[in-house]
């Protein structure tokens, strides 16, 4: 199981646990967090679900995937930390990053 701190657009932050494997967004999904719309159901076919990770120090997160970066690209908040929460899984060396939500885009996808 990981735990990591999810932190809303007005600054409110959560602990959430999921289960190694399981996705960012379904972990943030069965703890409640309602920020994140996942408007394609977690098929990276959107970018509504786009959040800012800081791994735990010294961990690397996986690349970016081509679809995920393809989907990154159409928001207009995009940084180094952006990661689609339906494309990162969790696991043990993430225990303790921290989620942000990312800003809305407005739904333009």
């Amino acid at each position: 199981m990981a735990r990591f701190t999810v932190q809303t657009r007005n600054g409110d932050q959560m602990e959430v646990t999921g289960r190694d494997g399981a996705t960012l967004l379904k972990a943030m999904r069965k703890a409640g967090v309602e920020e994140v719309v996942a408007q394609c159901g977690g098929g990276c076919a959107c970018a509504t679900c786009h959040v800012y990770v800081t791994p735990p120090e010294g961990v690397v997160l996986p690349q970016v995937g081509p679809g995920e970066a393809r989907m990154l690209a159409t928001s207009r908040y995009r940084t180094l930390a952006s990661r689609l929460s339906c494309q990162l899984k969790l696991e043990p060396g993430l225990e303790r990053m921290l989620v942000v939500i990312a800003p809305d885009d407005g739904g333009d996808f």
